[in-house]
């Protein structure tokens, strides 16, 4: 898959290109239902909050070839390849969590503050890509970004605890008014399938699900193996260690098997 040169403007001018429905109903029913029996099992990188609620999982790669395919499917890493160059291997890749009604909420970061801070990443030279196993809308916890933000590369932060999680290097009020104020705020919304791939510097939140409708998310992040980690502090399902390039496949193979 090729990005337009419209595409690759958008994602240079503003840290992100979004991409509707990129993914067949039929693919999205097999990954929520391989996130199902994943959930079912007990594991030590399932994300619960101390009240109980589920929040995700991590490392999906060890437990299900399906999604160890799904990390090198061409319409994903194809594309991260492009924008940042080729042998890239996969840093970070879970699935969160937003159950209707409930009390996660994200706070204003930069997805290379906690790989710069926890993990010893050398430049933020990473990709981030969220892809919608449901409908997301204005209702149920959308990712909200900042367009622009990723220009101002790594901005101070403060570390802060999230429930279920690592805590997260996180931006003051006052700086996130200021990217505001200049880039504005989006939340790009779509069916099931629908997939955002933006820089790791790209200012982002997300707050509690205030619907009756989930709104679960796989997320997954490509590094260049020039760039791997140096001082990892975390378990390896929170930040890879194996840094073996991947291997683009045609899209046929996400479910052959």
């Amino acid at each position: 898959m090729k990005l337009t040169p419209a595409q690759f403007d958008t994602y240079r001018r503003d840290g992100l290109v979004f991409f509707p429905g990129l993914f067949e109903p039929h693919e999205v029913a097999a990954l929520s239902a391989e996130q199902v029996r994943i959930f079912a099992t007990s594991s030590e990188t399932h994300l619960l909050a101390a009240s109980g609620e589920f929040l995700g999982t991590t490392a999906m790669d060890r437990v299900s070839p399906l999604y160890a395919r799904l990390l090198c499917d061409e319409r994903l890493l194809s594309i991260a390849e492009q924008l940042l160059g080729p042998r890239l291997y996969c840093h970070q890749y879970k699935i969160i969590l937003k159950q209707p009604f409930g009390k996660l909420s994200l706070p204003w970061h930069q997805d290379y503050g906690p790989w710069q801070h926890h993990d010893g990443m050398p430049e933020p030279r990473a990709v981030s890509i969220g892809i919608y196993l449901d409908e997301v809308t204005e209702f149920n916890g959308p990712i909200v970004y900042i367009p622009g933000s990723h220009r101002q590369g790594l901005i101070e932060y403060e570390v802060i605890p999230v429930p279920g999680t690592t805590p997260i290097p996180s931006l003051p009020n006052a700086t996130v008014t200021k990217l505001a104020a200049k880039g504005g705020l989006i939340a790009p919304k779509g069916p099931p399938g629908s997939v955002t791939i933006f820089d790791c510097c790209l200012a982002h939140a997300s707050g509690q699900n205030l619907s009756p409708d989930p709104r679960h998310l796989i997320y997954l992040s490509y590094n260049p193996v020039a760039n791997a980690i140096k001082k990892p502090t975390r378990p390896t399902h929170f930040a890879s260690q194996d840094f073996t390039p991947l291997v683009p496949a045609p899209r046929s193979a996400l479910l052959a098997a």
